[in-house]
């Protein structure tokens, strides 16, 4: 049961944050607003969990100046992330499966989600060499249909996370989370009410499943992502662990 225990601890850190940020007013970062020049996003969050204490200086040193900083200290600030080491987080390197799952069952808790724990064989057959804990968090997130296998009998924990595979993460994580302080932008109340309508915001996603397709664009309405520029998302670009910081606190922000 370790997730679900450290998981109460965050999610009563989070909802105290929200209301405090909603008794104060306090101004949401970059992460809960528009982003750039796309003004059409029509669910963007209220308040964000990246507020007080989750804002400072983790002691990593390699992730000043990087766009991502921020990000990367709250997830710390929270115990979803620990980093390479007590300074490094290395946030260029690339995300594989197994650490996916980790950062999404450390997470699970504070928003809302009861992964069962231990979840018991999903029937994966290529996830003997990863830790107990990523096991663990493979398996229940399977169960919960948050993150999927490769096939029936295999996980791939050990291929990269790209943008598009994030995209239909984060919407299942988010499909199945409770909606916190100023969620959907107080427009709707659940997230299966979020509604895309800008299509026509980039211009290199027609050649994904549409499954694929449908979770950018519901991430795009609530300010999850912004995509690479030029009416780009680049669907098959890796993510890497600073940007997948970003896409996570963003996320939470609902």
């Amino acid at each position: 049961m370790k997730v679900l225990v450290l998981g109460r601890v965050w999610l009563t850190g989070l909802l105290v944050l929200g209301l405090v940020a909603g008794l104060l007013g306090v101004a949401p970062p970059e992460a809960a607003g528009k982003h750039g020049d796309e003004e059409d996003i029509d669910f963007a969050p209220g308040y964000s969990a990246c507020v007080g204490a989750a804002t400072e200086s983790f002691g990593f040193e390699d992730t000043v100046d990087i766009g991502a900083e921020d990000a990367i200290n709250c997830l710390a600030h929270y115990g979803i992330t620990t980093g390479r080491s007590e300074t490094r987080y290395a946030p260029g390197e690339t995300v594989l499966r197994w650490q996916m799952a980790l950062f999404l069952a450390r997470a699970a808790a504070a928003a809302g989600i009861e992964l069962e724990s231990p979840a018991g064989d999903q029937g994966f057959r290529d996830v003997g060499a990863v830790s107990a804990e990523a096991r663990d968090a493979i398996n229940g997130l399977a169960k919960a249909n948050i993150m999927p296998g490769t096939s029936r009998t295999t996980f791939s924990p050990n291929s990269s996370v790209n943008r598009g595979s994030m995209a239909m993460l984060l919407d299942a994580f988010l499909a199945a989370a409770t909606p916190g302080a100023g969620a959907f932008g107080g427009e709707i109340e659940k997230y299966s009410e979020v509604e895309a309508d800008n299509f026509n915001v980039f211009t290199d996603v027609s050649t994904v499943s549409l499954n694929t397709y449908n979770a950018i664009y519901r991430i795009y309405e609530l300010g999850v992502t912004k995509g690479v520029g030029d009416h780009r998302f680049n669907p098959g670009g890796l993510v890497t662990r600073g940007q997948m910081a970003s896409f996570i606190t963003r996320a939470f922000a609902h």
